[in-house]
């Protein structure tokens, strides 16, 4: 059990770490997105590369962001049957919740994710969407991490929850 606890610290650790360190790409979005919009309207000469680091930078955000909101439980939800419910009921509808729909659906993502990333990275896949084109495998990497770190920060969730239910005491 000691190792299972260390290991659930470690990803909840390395969860909050990238979700704190990708919130400070927002200042770099922001920027992009203002410099463009100056350029853009006030100088007649819109930049190339702002709509690929706009999507990129959100997506990075968004994503690695996730496990973050994992760890600390702040995910949305329907407040208006979920606040009713006993504590031990609550763990009972996220761990059901959390292993029908969560677990399956995230690995479909990553059955996909996976080899799309390998493939971006043996052709060095250019974006087509934007005129800048930049290199693609980066970001689909960074897509496949961000969905193993939110898989192992909701598995964490539900050992911990699991265990509360059994033992009656936290993980």
């Amino acid at each position: 059990m000691k190792f299972i606890k260390s290991f659930l610290d470690a990803v909840d650790k390395v969860s909050v770490w990238a979700g704190k360190a990708v919130s400070w790409l927002l200042l770099v979005l922001i920027f992009a997105l203002t410099y463009d919009t100056f350029m853009r309207y006030l100088f007649r000469s819109p930049t190339v590369w702002a709509f690929d680091i706009s999507y990129m930078l959100g997506g990075t955000i968004m994503l690695m962001g996730m496990a973050w909101v994992t760890v600390r439980r702040e995910q949305v939800r329907v407040d208006i049957l979920y606040t009713r419910y006993s504590p031990k009921m609550k763990i009972i509808v996220d761990a059901v919740l959390n292993m029908l729909l969560f677990f399956p659906l995230f690995a479909m993502l990553l059955q996909r994710a996976i080899p799309r990333a390998m493939y971006s990275f043996t052709i060095g896949e250019f974006s087509e969407v934007g005129f800048w084109r930049p290199i693609l495998w980066p970001y689909r990497w960074m897509i496949v991490l961000a969905l193993v770190l939110w898989v192992l920060a909701t598995l964490g969730w539900v050992i911990r929850d699991l265990y509360k239910l059994k033992r009656g005491e936290e993980l």
